[in-house]
């Protein structure tokens, strides 16, 4: 392909060249959290990583960074945005090289080596280029001024290259569906201090549980509902629909069910053959796709390999590479045993859940009213919910490569288990109001064997201390992620 033409693919890409502005549809105003953390990256050597599910906003989030270096002044040819899967440049032939000369040679007038400003690149479905993380490599180890931003929808392959050449030289971020506050934010049921009210609450949380009193948690707890009471109504509404849509930014505010089921399973489909089998190669996808069908109607079950395995017709080896397929897709999580004994959390089964309340119910044909109405349907979808925002929660109240949340059986169960400060905190997911006493027996009786400082039962309404078990509702809960 001639230069001319690359540079003028490019030209559509980058319309800040000619000082004009990013296309309305990609200009949205609300931003989410990981745009303020990735915003703070931005002046840093290490390249930016943004991995996650299909169609989770990760071009958006893009542009919002671009806009926010051009609100900054920076000179505009300081700045290339490039799909890297545009058909055109494909179809032409051409190499991320080539795409790197023209914006060189006709755009900045320069060669990269004499470049004494940042330039910020990104390239979005890096994926596609082969051996993309080798290329990035190359480039980041000349020297040059140049700041690489990454995104990919499939985010198995993003995730390979980060483990392999660019270890230690690249930062991920993980972008999820948005999480429930991230909802109430969007539609402006929660006020602009909301950021600052929440860091409040986790603060209090944590040193509830250094100093082993809830009353700490609770106090600042009963000032924050005090301040939103008057938006329970909103919270509450928005809650119902979350529990039976999820937090995919394409359904915001669509109100068709029948649609977004459609469009629900659309999105897997495409995950599996463009992502997982076409990565993997896998020669069954239908096993794959059955399995998850699985998954999602028990959602929150103990999984049994061998069953399972048998069920599928197929060998527990092949089950369990299905299984790290599906979670490197983001599509679920397990949740491991408790047990300060690594043997002992092995030799226990995981309870898996789908991550997104949605996906789950998309491939249970339940993404209407009705689910509302079957309590164990509920039930399990709650419990999944939970599940996310407490590895959201724990990801945030102590960061780390990997975040972990565990459940606890002995006669009766816990449905959770997380550690702060290496303190394990039981929480237990029952979205009712009336809360037994055998309930409470079980998780004091964990408190008393593990040490815990407390223990919390997530409810429908009920909101009361009962010595160290605190009862909060789950639209309040939430609002701490």
């Amino acid at each position: 392909m001639e230069e001319l033409e690359v540079l003028r693919i490019l030209s559509q890409y980058n319309p800040w060249w000619a000082n004009k502005e990013i296309p309305p549809s990609k200009k949205i105003e609300f931003k989410r959290g990981d745009f303020y953390m990735l915003q703070n990256h931005l002046h840093r050597r290490e390249i930016l990583s943004i991995v996650g599910p299909r169609r989770v906003g990760k071009t958006i989030l893009i542009y919002q960074l671009i806009q926010s270096l051009l609100d900054s002044k920076i000179n505009p040819h300081r700045i290339l945005y490039l799909s890297v899967d545009d058909v055109g440049l494909n179809k032409g032939g051409v190499t991320l090289e080539e795409v790197f000369n023209v914006y060189s040679k006709y755009v900045l007038g320069n060669s990269f080596d004499s470049l004494s400003e940042t330039h910020y690149l990104f390239l979005d479905e890096i994926q596609e280029i082969p051996d993309w993380e080798k290329l990035l490599k190359n480039w980041q180890d000349f020297g040059y001024n140049l700041k690489f931003i990454i995104s990919g929808s499939s985010s198995i392959w993003i995730t390979k290259g980060t483990e392999e050449s660019l270890l230690g030289r690249i930062k991920t971020t993980v972008m999820m569906p948005l999480k429930f506050s991230e909802i109430l934010r969007y539609k402006k049921i929660v006020l602009e201090e909301f950021p600052k009210e929440r860091n409040e609450l986790r603060k209090a949380f944590l040193d509830s549980v250094k100093e082993s009193d809830l009353g700490l948690f609770k106090s600042v707890l009963d000032k924050f509902i005090g301040k939103i009471s008057n938006k329970k109504n909103e919270i509450q509404r928005e809650l119902t629909r979350y529990l039976i849509v999820g937090g995919y930014p394409e359904f915001l505010d669509e109100l068709d069910y029948n649609y977004i089921g459609e469009s629900v399973r659309d999105k897997i489909k495409l995950i599996f053959f463009k992502d997982i089998v076409r990565y993997f190669r896998i020669r069954n996808p239908e096993v794959l796709e059955d399995l998850f069908k699985l998954i999602s109607k028990e959602s929150g079950m103990s999984f049994n390999l061998a069953k399972t395995a048998s069920l599928l017709d197929i060998q527990r080896p092949t089950l369990r590479d299905y299984l790290k397929y599906l979670t490197k897709a983001y599509l679920i999580k397990s949740a491991e045993f408790f047990s300060a004994s690594r043997k002992k959390r092995i030799r226990k089964q995981n309870k898996v859940y789908v991550l997104d309340a949605g996906i789950r119910n998309g491939m249970n044909n339940y993404v209407d009213t009705e689910l509302l109405k079957d309590e164990l349907e509920l039930g399990k979808v709650v419990e999944g919910v939970l599940f996310d925002h407490l590895h959201r929660l724990k990801y945030n109240l102590e960061p780390g490569p990997e975040s972990e949340v565990f459940y606890w059986r002995d006669k009766k169960e816990i449905d959770f288990v997380i550690s702060l400060k290496r303190r394990a905190i039981p929480i237990e997911s029952k979205f009712r109001n009336t809360i037994s006493s055998e309930i409470n027996q079980t998780i004091l009786g964990f408190i008393k064997e593990h040490k815990s400082p407390f223990g919390i039962i997530i409810t429908k309404e009920s909101y009361k201390l009962n010595g160290k078990i605190l009862e909060v509702p789950l639209w309040v809960f939430l609002l701490m992620v």
